[in-house]
This record gives structure tokens, sequence and C-alpha cells, in this order.
């Protein structure tokens, strides 16, 4: 026997270096796979919130709100959801890479995989209605959530100086006028005699409508456009939300 196997034999008697189990080589890789899936699942559901506040923002509004179209765009953006997007992104791969036949795959394949793994499942969860309710627990559950995502809000259309309200309608008159209730406990008769009504018709209480138009008096809105808060079949999900912060009127 060389010197170097006696040395190393002698080395492994005196440290009590025993042969690891393959059941641990097993389970370590299998919490590898669980791993990936886990951190893929979390990334799909992240898409699914990213593509219901894309979606369901009025990207037109920003000319109200004395912003630029990209000024408006950026203050918009999800970004703590491409946040936890990239960072689930990140774990999945790192999960995968380090399986016992992850090295085969590749950097770039797997990056792939990842992505499109995660932006498939985002869809359907989507098409589910998954983000929104997931939106929804964050904003009732996360401090300064929804200080974060202002420009996401509802409360973005609580500006009637700037000619945008939102309310939610309590009484509706015969000759095309309404009333409203917005987020800040105050009724409004908004007149609707020739206005643009997007996407439906006021035709009930309790719905909730955004109204674009002027500002007649502190209790009256000359209505031009009035669309109606429906995401994904839900009316209410992300309207007086608790402790709603209301952004100060914009600069004229």
């Amino acid at each position: 026997m060389s010197k170097l196997s006696t040395n190393i034999l002698k080395e492994i008697k005196q440290q009590s270096i025993h042969p690891i189990p393959r059941w641990k080589f097993l389970l370590k890789n299998y919490g590898r796979w669980v791993g990936f899936a886990l951190f893929v699942l979390l990334g799909s559901i992240s898409i699914s919130v990213v593509i219901f506040m894309l979606t369901d923002h009025d990207w037109d509004i920003y000319r109200y709100l004395n912003k630029s179209f990209m000024e408006y765009v950026l203050l918009s953006l999800p970004y703590f959801w491409f946040l936890l997007l990239s960072a689930f992104i990140a774990f999945a791969w790192y999960d995968l890479e380090k399986t016992k036949t992850g090295y085969k795959y590749g950097i770039l394949k797997i990056g792939l995989v990842n992505i499109i793994l995660s932006v498939v499942l985002g869809v359907i969860f989507f098409s589910a209605g998954l983000g929104i309710k997931i939106d929804k627990i964050f904003a009732d559950n996360i401090p300064y959530y929804q200080t974060i995502h202002q420009y996401s809000r509802p409360s973005i259309w609580q500006n009637p100086e700037r000619g945008l309200l939102v309310g939610k309608i309590t009484d509706i008159a015969n000759d095309g006028s309404f009333h409203i209730t917005d987020p800040a406990d105050h009724s409004w008769l908004v007149e609707c005699l020739k206005c643009i009504l997007s996407g439906g018709f006021v035709e009930e209480n309790g719905m909730i409508v955004k109204i674009i138009g002027n500002k007649i008096s502190d209790q009256v809105f000359d209505a031009s456009e009035i669309r109606f808060w429906n995401p994904q079949g839900d009316r209410n999900i992300r309207y007086f939300l608790p402790n709603m912060p209301l952004p100060p009127p914009p600069n004229r």
C-alpha cells in the first residue's frame, strides 16, 4: 500500500469518517426538486399578480394626473412583484442546477425551462382569478403595500379636481343621472346626459364606476365617460379597502 493510501486511511480512522448512506443523497436530491417546483409555483403566482395589475390598469389617464406617459408608466409598474419574481426564478434555477442531473442541462436551458414554466402557470393562475385574490390579500395585510402601488390603486381615481372620480352607485334617476359615494364617504350627483358608457350600463345600485368629466361643484360632477370597475368578474374586491391611501391632488 502506498504512503498516500496509508495516510488517507489513518486520517479516516482518526476523524471517525463514515460513508454517508445513499438515502441521504436521494433525500437531498429530491429536496432540491421539491424546492425547484415550489419556487416555480411561487414565481407563477407572482406572474399572475403582475398580469392582473398590468391588465386592470387604466394606462390612458396620465394626462389627468399631470404626468407624462413615461412618468405614469414608471410610477405604475408593480416593482414589488417584479422583485419577488426575480428572486423566485433565481432560487428555482439554483435548486434545479444543484440536482443530481441538473448540471447536464446548462445555465441557459435551466433558465429557459424555469421562465417558460412560470409564465405558463402564471397565465393559468391569472385566468383562474388567483392574481386578483393574492393582490387583495397583500393589500389587506402587508403594511405600505398599497402605498408602494398607489398609482395602481382605485384611489388614483379620487381626483375630482383633475376630472377623475370613483364611487359606488347608491341611487339611479330616470334622467340618466345617478348618485355615488366616493372612498371618502362623500356623496356626488353624477350627470350623465351625453356621456360615453364603456363596458356596460348603469343599471343597479352597488356598481363601482370610474368617471371622467368635470367637477361642477362640491356635490355635482358632469361625466363625459363612465368606466365600470369589474376586474375578472368581481366589482368590489379592489375597492374600499381598509385604510385605502389617497394620493395628494396633482399640482396644476
